[in-house]
């Protein structure tokens, strides 16, 4: 007996939500899933065969990242750090490790309102860390995924697909790693620096400077403290909205700028690294594109530096 019209229409893959693409340039992306999905449904209705249609799932609870299907993952903590950003804290069975390299990012996947949206985030785990990762996500009033995320509590099962992107890295690479990070675009930085100070036989030289509000904006400073006490590590910090560095703890005070990041400052800080660096960039759109005028400005070129 053929099949009817309706029959087959029903099973054609719908296509996807503008709100449904994280805009991260993630291969495949979810239009390329779609499409992939398209022509497996169109070649099975030329034959009359449903058999040919993809068997595989949407989603996965094997706890293995890919990056064609979503797979599920149990929330272990929740930690607020500041009033709008929080690290969560995922599980992985039986030590096993997340299987990331340097920079790179997973898609996260939510339904607000019946609408699905996605985001990408990088985790802040180091890439061997191992039963674990940690993502740290700021949340927006406004924003979508974060009506969705605020409401998240320990044990909730959380869908996530990946890796993608990523900073390609060789121990000694480079002399020196200059990082311009802007709010959570620390994320990506944090995983590189623990890579680094963890080898012992990687003699890179690495100059981070974190752009916040305030003092109390900065995040994890425990961590980056321990992580600035390395010999080849040195940490600056510029706050926009603080006036004066008399009441931050002295050990800041030396290391810290009011105001914003301009192509000034940047020369000042090339000009006092220890060795020709290379430079990686995470923030906003704007702060992406700013600091690399910036960086032309005082002369990089455009394979200086790195933006995720």
């Amino acid at each position: 007996m053929s099949e009817s019209e309706d029959d087959w229409l029903a099973l054609k893959p719908s296509e996807p939500l503008p709100s449904q693409c994280c805009g991260s340039g993630c291969k495949p992306c979810i239009s390329d899933l779609y499409q992939k999905e398209l022509a497996q449904w169109e070649k099975a209705r030329a034959k009359k065969d449903k058999s040919l249609l993809s068997k595989q799932k949407e989603q996965s609870c094997n706890s293995e990242l890919n990056p064609d299907t979503f797979t599920a993952f149990s929330i272990n903590s929740v930690e607020q750090l500041t009033q709008d950003t929080y690290l969560y804290r995922f599980e992985l069975p039986e030590n096993s490790s997340l299987g990331l390299s340097l920079g790179q990012h997973v898609v996260l996947r939510g339904e607000v309102n019946g609408l699905e949206v996605q985001r990408a985030y990088t985790p802040i785990s180091p890439v061997n860390a191992e039963g674990y990762f940690d993502v740290l996500i700021k949340c927006y009033a406004s924003g979508l995924m974060s009506q969705y995320i605020k409401s998240w509590k320990k044990g909730e099962t959380i869908f996530w697909r990946g890796p993608f992107g990523g900073f390609p890295y060789r121990p000694n690479q480079y002399g020196e790693l200059l990082m311009l990070a802007s709010g959570t675009g620390l994320a990506p930085m944090l995983p590189i620096l623990q890579y680094v100070t963890e080898n012992e036989d990687d003699e890179t030289f690495i100059t981070l400077v974190g752009c916040f509000r305030t003092f109390e904006n900065i995040y994890l400073k425990p961590l980056l403290q321990d992580l600035s006490r390395y010999w080849n590590v040195r940490m600056f910090y510029i706050l926009s909205q603080e006036h004066s560095l008399k009441e931050l703890p002295w050990s800041y005070q030396k290391n810290t700028y009011t105001g914003h990041i301009n192509e000034n400052l940047i020369k000042e800080i090339i000009g006092s690294c220890r060795k020709k660096p290379f430079v990686l960039i995470c923030g906003s759109e704007a702060f992406n594109k700013d600091m690399a005028t910036c960086l032309k400005a005082v002369g990089l070129e455009e394979d200086s530096y790195f933006a995720f």
